[in-house]
């Protein structure tokens, strides 16, 4: 008798609303319609990363060549600055990686949220913060192989390339694989991207004067980030 009472008894949780119409039938449809993934996330990022670190290097290489007949123009400073280039460059390369890790790192734990907020809002700050000041070459006692734009038009062109590169590679590898916060990762990989452009420049760049930092170095990184957090989420969800 419990047993009946208990049976006929109306359900709380149970809604006196049917589904539309053919719901069932378009859910069905779309996920039919989505092409599963052929090459697994974590196989997509380890080929994003072979592209980063071998076509970036390639392009500022071409760029050095038909610029200065010369490589690596930026790494070159007197012996007293020795110093700061290397500290420079350290923080440079260790922003870039750092930015890509948190950009590519697929996590459950909640600290992943304030770990790509740090990415997205830091890596601009620092990467101004080493570069504008007490710039490498302000000092250098050498004019650089040639003339330098005060805006520097060849390092915009250079920083669309490369961050052009990383961004597409980093984008690819998390395709259709962020169902929430997709703008907020899109902002990271934009950073991620702004990053290893501004590096990129490092090398590639011997200017010391800040209008040319400015618009030629530091303009493309906040524009890279800016582009990842509005282009880059709709490719990243699902």
């Amino acid at each position: 008798m419990a047993s009946t009472r208990h049976d006929d008894a109306p359900r709380r949780f149970e809604s006196d609303l049917a589904p539309p119409a053919g719901l069932y039938a378009e859910v069905c449809a779309s996920i039919r319609g989505t092409p599963a993934q052929r090459v697994d996330t974590g196989r997509r990022t380890r080929l994003a990363l072979a592209a980063v670190l071998c076509l970036i290097p390639a392009a500022v290489v071409i760029a050095s060549q038909l610029v200065y007949q010369r490589q690596a123009v930026g790494l070159v400073v007197g012996a007293d600055s020795t110093a700061h280039l290397l500290r420079s460059l350290a923080l440079l390369a260790a922003l870039a990686g750092a930015a890509t890790f948190v950009a590519l790192r697929r996590s459950r734990m909640g600290s992943e949220i304030t770990s790509l907020v740090l990415a997205a809002s830091l890596v601009v700050p620092i990467y101004a913060a080493v570069t504008l000041i007490n710039p490498l070459h302000a000092g250098d006692p050498f004019p650089p192989p040639v003339h330098l734009s005060p805006w520097g038009a060849r390092c915009l062109v250079l920083a669309a390339i490369t961050g052009a590169i990383a961004l597409a590679s980093f984008t690819t590898a998390l395709r259709r694989a962020i169902p929430v916060a997709s703008g907020l990762r899109g902002a990271v990989l934009g950073a991620a991207a702004g990053a290893w452009a501004g590096l990129a420049l490092f090398v590639f760049c011997p200017a010391g004067e800040y209008l040319h930092l400015l618009v030629g170095h530091l303009l493309p990184v906040v524009a890279l980030t800016l582009a990842g957090a509005v282009v880059v989420p709709r490719a990243l969800r699902p």
